[in-house]
């Protein structure tokens, strides 16, 4: 299996934890998976550059490709998006391994149902589905990373992680409470969107989250670009992914 790292983004540490994380996976699981490619950005949606992520309602994370005649099955992960919310300091501990686990695993769930049909037994059963995501198969790729994250927390310093990333969500999210009552709503979804990204149990995030980005559709002045206000009015959808 090729491993590309060419991303500019903390490339070396990533590299370093995706390293780490691999000794999660069984090689049954991995087996005919050729490469993991982790760049910057998605490539698909160039609009969504030029936005900050605070304001997308979303993050890409990553893609999985099934082996065809013409390419290779191949996990692309994007590293701004899977590290959307993690202070800098953060990035060489366990917080940020955490993330990539889960990002990578849920992606490594796809390849599984790809190559055998299903995740544990035959049971299992995946319905053609006419639009980009099949929900069924999404709940169980993301079962699946939940399993291997939960294999990790059986060792100290990734609960420690659990922990520091909980903790942090705490305090961002108080933070953007007070920026949203004192009616900066820009600073207060940018704060909430973090401390939900870091802690997806901490729901009065997601919900204060919300809450701002409706308030800054309609607040005047606007503290938003033109290119950031045709994005919220156009583009924005109200539920992380």
């Amino acid at each position: 299996m090729h491993i590309k790292v060419k991303a500019s983004y903390f490339p070396i540490i990533t590299k370093w934890h995706l390293q780490r994380v691999l000794e999660w996976f069984s090689v049954e699981d991995l087996s005919g998976l050729e490469s993991i490619q982790l760049i910057d950005e998605c490539p698909d949606d160039l609009e969504s550059c030029r936005v900050a992520r605070h304001l997308w309602g979303f993050l890409y994370n990553g893609h999985y490709s099934r082996r065809t005649r013409h390419q290779p099955a191949e996990i692309v992960l994007y590293l701004r998006d899977v590290y959307f919310g993690i202070p800098k300091l953060l990035m060489v501990t366990p917080v940020a391994r955490l993330r990539l686990a889960a990002k990578l695993a849920h992606e490594v769930g796809h390849h599984v149902i790809a190559t055998r049909g299903h995740i544990h037994d035959t049971s299992e059963r995946y319905r053609p589905w006419v639009s980009k995501q099949n929900p069924h198969e999404e709940e169980r790729a993301e079962a699946y990373a939940s399993e291997v994250v939960g294999r990790m927390l059986h060792r100290w310093p990734y609960r420690l992680g659990r922990w520091l990333a909980r903790r942090v969500s705490s305090l961002l999210f108080h933070a953007g409470i007070q920026d949203y009552a004192d009616g900066n709503y820009l600073s207060a979804a940018s704060l909430e969107s973090r401390a939900y990204t870091l802690n997806p149990d901490n729901k009065s995030a997601g919900q204060c989250y919300r809450h701002a980005m409706e308030k800054l559709k309609t607040q005047t002045p606007s503290p938003l670009s033109a290119i950031e206000k045709h994005w919220l009015t156009h583009h924005y959808k109200s539920k992380a992914s």
